[in-house]
């Protein structure tokens, strides 16, 4: 268990949980209640704090219990990881498989302190481009370059993309791995889109007074960080190739992407869907370009010239509309 638990934020927190919960359709199950008012504080001594830690864990277990009975799998899961914070994991670990069956795998690696009033992260990040600037690589002696613009139909795509070229017949340096930082804050993720490396790693910092619980399903790196309080992060190494969706499981409306990369250059796409790659070697590339709106990138062969070089290209408009199920796989929204 751990000691010295201090319960007025956690309490806190857990009242913000519960009321930001949502069942998802389908088998009802039991709701959450607000803490009740006029709760007496908790007192200095670490006695009574560790017996009132107890006791409310051990409310949160019942809680837990009726509503995995009931079906609601989601609100089971958030009463058992509440309980989870207030003793200790370990305490808990021989009851957690019930509860967590069915998820992504979960990351139980202790959370790392972040500064809380570290600057907001930008709404896109990932450029090889900047990354050869920043790390003085030298451009290629003979260049080209490419922009363009992504495009959906005969419009321009709007939200997050991704566009990515892989020499063909050549060999290309691996990208070194990197850390990239996707916060919470504001009850959204910051950057929306992060394209990175293989072999990169992500902090997921919270910087709000209420809890999230990070997750994807995406079969690239399923994932589930479960809750931590603000002023706390985790962090997950991507190492296969693949666009992730990112939800929080406590909040629907919430939702961003990771474009894990193994091409030696790629670019995030602007709020028009325009790119650009400034120093390419001439030759023949493979490139893939994506769009939030599209289930799968699109795939063509190119050739890059000496100079200026421009191209559109068109993807679909498949992708399933909405906010991600949960980490359960239920319908929300």
């Amino acid at each position: 268990m751990v000691a010295g638990v201090v319960l007025g934020a956690a309490a806190a927190q857990q009242r913000s949980l519960v009321a930001d919960s949502k069942a998802p359709t389908g088998k009802p199950g039991p709701t959450a209640a607000a803490a009740p008012a006029g709760k007496p504080p908790i007192a200095a001594d670490p006695v009574a704090r560790r017996s009132a830690a107890l006791r409310e864990a051990a409310d949160l277990l019942e809680r837990a219990g009726k509503a995995l009975a009931g079906g609601n799998r989601n609100l089971a899961d958030q009463f058992f990881s509440q309980a989870e914070l207030l003793v200790g994991a370990p305490a808990l670990a021989d009851l957690a498989e019930p509860f967590r069956a069915g998820g992504p795998p979960r990351v139980t690696t202790p959370t790392i302190a972040v500064d809380r009033g570290a600057a907001p992260q930008p709404p896109i990040i990932g450029n090889s481009d900047q990354e050869d600037e920043d790390d003085k690589v030298a451009p290629p002696k003979v260049e080209g370059s490419l922009s363009g613009t992504v495009r959906i139909g005969a419009k321009a795509a709007t939200g997050v993309g991704l566009v990515t070229l892989e020499p063909i017949g050549r060999k290309s340096k691996k990208r070194p791995a990197r850390r990239r930082v996707i916060e919470q804050r504001g009850r959204e993720f910051l950057p929306r889109l992060t394209a990175i490396s293989v072999g990169s790693s992500i902090a997921f910092p919270n910087f709000d007074t209420v809890f999230h619980n990070v997750f994807s399903t995406s079969p690239a790196a399923p994932f589930d960080l479960g809750l931590y309080r603000a002023g706390e992060a985790r962090e997950v190494t991507f190492t296969k190739e693949g666009v992730l969706r990112l939800g929080c499981n406590l909040h629907a409306n919430m939702s961003a992407y990771v474009a894990v990369v193994s091409a030696p250059h790629y670019t995030v796409t602007d709020a028009s869907g325009g790119f650009a790659f400034r120093h390419l070697a001439p030759g023949k590339y493979k490139l893939s370009a994506w769009n939030e709106r599209s289930k799968e990138p699109v795939v063509k062969e190119i050739t890059i010239k000496a100079g200026k070089n421009q191209l559109e290209v068109s993807v679909s408009d498949d992708a399933a509309k909405g906010p991600p199920p949960d980490k359960f796989g239920g319908k929300r929204g």
